[in-house]
């Protein structure tokens, strides 16, 4: 059998097995690992909302829905817009992918669809004055970029489903993560800050990646980077699945603009491969992957394993957030 499927699949059955009876996973931060246990369903199912994984999709974005009154999601843990962030970005995907699968979700679309556009709002709303975002609401005067890539990237992924975005907003955000990027290719933590990060390098090219117009420069310098530190460094770093998500996104969205190179399609399909190989090597005997760094006082393994499960999952290319040109949606009849 092919390792990466085996692995998915016993990670999966997994995650069926261990969702709570109120369709959550986490410690800390339930709401985030929630949504990725949500979108690595979504992006690794033909048929999403079909099967034993479609009855653990819905409870999960029952849950996600339950968690947020008019499209505002509470803090969890440390920070306010990640999980507004990912609570908005699983609710479109999984608004988006209905409109592409055979079995219909047994959940009211029109509720999440309303509850995505009312949440699309208030992160524009808390976009500070540089374009960026903080861990908190009202916050105009702090930002950052692991907060701004996951503000952005919900705003775009509504964007792609016709859900109304301030496009203002975006484009700003998007001008806040150009202007991190250093001479070396990396991009800063706070912006001017002079460092490089790793993690948030990926997540950088992974989210600018998704420019309707790219930007040649930037994106090329960061993959020089990020090929240059290689896969295996990020996953020794503070934060080695959220790199190796947004590093895989990243590769994927290059290989799509230059995927007739063939200099770039071999390198992002190596990188890409190099994720997959250190993730692999990770997987406990049961399916599960273990918390790792920063983590490991705050999560449990329903945050490793949705993580490493999603970062495994890019190549099939069903979000929408996987995708350099936006889904063509079915005409309404």
């Amino acid at each position: 059998m092919d390792p990466l499927k085996s692995a998915r699949d016993k990670g999966f059955a997994w995650l069926v097995k261990n969702q709570t009876k109120d369709g959550a996973w986490g410690k800390t931060h339930k709401v985030a690992v929630t949504s990725f246990g949500c979108l690595a369903i979504l992006s690794s199912h033909e048929e999403p909302f079909d099967g034993e994984h479609g009855k653990t999709l819905i409870k999960g974005l029952n849950f996600l829905l339950s968690q947020q009154k008019d499209g505002m999601f509470e803090k969890q843990g440390h920070s306010w817009i990640h999980t507004q962030g990912f609570g908005t970005l699983a609710l479109s995907e999984a608004f988006g992918r209905s409109h592409f699968c055979k079995v219909k979700p047994d959940i009211d679309l029109d509720k999440i669809k309303d509850v995505v556009a009312k949440a699309v709002v208030i992160i524009g709303k808390n976009q500070s004055t540089s374009g960026g975002w903080w861990y908190h609401p009202g916050s105009p005067n702090q930002h950052e970029g692991s907060t701004t890539v996951c503000a952005v990237q919900a705003l775009v992924s509504a964007m792609n489903y016709d859900i109304a975005i301030d496009e203002k907003v975006l484009d700003k955000g998007f001008e806040y993560l150009k202007k991190c990027q250093t001479k070396e290719g990396g991009f800063n933590y706070t912006l001017g800050d002079g460092q490089n990060m790793k993690e948030g390098t990926a997540a950088a090219v992974a989210t600018l990646g998704l420019m309707q117009k790219f930007d040649f420069q930037v994106m090329i310098n960061g993959y020089n980077f990020l090929l240059k530190i290689t896969p295996a460094t990020i996953s020794n770093e503070r934060f080695p699945y959220y790199g190796h998500f947004y590093g895989t996104m990243g590769m994927r969205l290059l290989w799509e603009e230059y995927k007739s190179d063939k200099t770039f399609s071999k390198n992002t399909k190596e990188y890409i491969a190099g994720v997959q190989k250190d993730l692999l090597s990770w997987q406990q005997p049961e399916g599960t992957w273990p918390v790792k760094a920063f983590m490991i006082n705050q999560e449990d393994a329903g945050y490793a394993t949705a993580f490493a499960l999603l970062a495994l999952s890019p190549s099939d290319g069903r979000l929408s957030i996987y995708q350099r040109e936006p889904p063509n949606l079915p005409k309404k009849k």
